[in-house]
């Protein structure tokens, strides 16, 4: 009662097809729970195992991250009214970009942020590193909140651009990049999951 799959049956040629699992969490008490979905074909019979643990814990918490820029760059914060305003002063305000999770919420890691001051650049990534990227230059300002690292429910990409003549990134929800491949940007990839 607790899962509910869809489709229950169909044909596959060569293509991959998806089964969704839904899980009703309505009347269940603090728990694990488990049980198997069955995948019966002419191929043979698979049984996949899946499990649900109720924590019984509240929602997590989230932050909106409200979007600045100046020039090529783009700030992220959660928090303009502790942002340096002589720093935030140069930057346009556009509004609510999306929201991430707070700290501790399951399936998510910190997403930090960098800035490079001598070409104006914000970073962010979700590995404490920044992951392959070379980062001279770039002075590391903290985590802003917390990013999903699978898609969890609500939850878009976060997809990263970089122009290699000017080195600026460009970081949006927007699959198209916001047309930044006309301005000369390469698309890099998706640094995780945010939610809308």
């Amino acid at each position: 009662a607790w899962a509910r799959l869809t489709p229950l049956s169909g044909t596959t040629t060569r293509e991959a097809d998806l089964v969704t699992v839904r899980m009703n969490l309505s009347e269940h008490k603090p728990g694990i729970y488990t049980d198997h979905v069955t995948i019966a074909s002419n191929g043979g019979t698979a049984r996949i195992p899946i499990s649900l643990n109720v924590t019984g814990e509240p929602a997590p918490k989230l932050f909106p991250v409200y979007r600045y820029t100046r020039g090529d760059d783009t700030l992220f914060t959660t928090q303009p009214d502790k942002e340096d305003p002589r720093y935030l002063g140069a930057y346009h305000r556009e509004g609510l970009a999306f929201r991430l999770y707070g700290p501790g919420a399951a399936g998510t890691v910190e997403l930090y942020r960098w800035y490079n001051p001598s070409i104006g650049d914000h970073y962010y990534a979700a590995e404490r590193s920044g992951g392959r990227k070379n980062l001279a230059g770039y002075l590391f300002e903290g985590p802003i909140g917390n990013i999903a690292t699978i898609r969890l429910p609500n939850t878009k990409e976060l997809y990263r651009w970089f122009n290699p003549t000017t080195s600026h990134h460009f970081f949006t929800t927007d699959a198209a990049g916001e047309g930044m491949g006309r301005k000369g940007y390469k698309f890099e990839g998706i640094v995780g999951f945010v939610l809308k």
